[in-house]
């Protein structure tokens, strides 16, 4: 169970890091996007200092379990709310935004793997 968690949980910090750098650097096509619906600046930042805040947290969270409980689910009610977001837009239905949507399934998917794995090694 514990090499099951440290490689959901790198894969989730790694993943939630990169995923937020343009985000906190207002670059690419995630602030683009997000610009295109009516986010603002702020606000993208913001999920950007989330997403980033999350990663740390799991990654912490290796040493220190209770952390690691604490972030993985954080981050997968971040990722729910961004498939919310997808929903809401359509991105899943239409090919040309698909990709761009898929990432936060994936990353739920493993949030939760790595909350299970976080709870039973603590």
């Amino acid at each position: 169970m514990e090499v099951f968690l440290i490689v959901c949980g790198v894969l989730l910090a790694v993943s939630a890091v990169a995923v937020s750098i343009p985000k906190l650097r207002l670059k690419g096509t995630a602030w683009t996007g997000l610009q295109s619906r009516g986010l603002s600046r702020q606000q993208v930042r913001l999920i950007g200092a989330a997403e980033l805040a999350g990663g740390v947290g799991v990654l912490v969270g290796l040493y220190w379990t209770p952390l690691g409980v604490i972030a993985t689910v954080a981050l997968l009610i971040l990722l729910l709310c961004a498939i919310a977001f997808h929903v809401r837009h359509g991105d899943y239905g239409n090919p040309d935004t698909r990709a761009v949507a898929m990432p936060a399934v994936y990353l739920a998917l493993l949030a939760v793997l790595a909350s299970i794995g976080f709870v039973f090694a603590g």
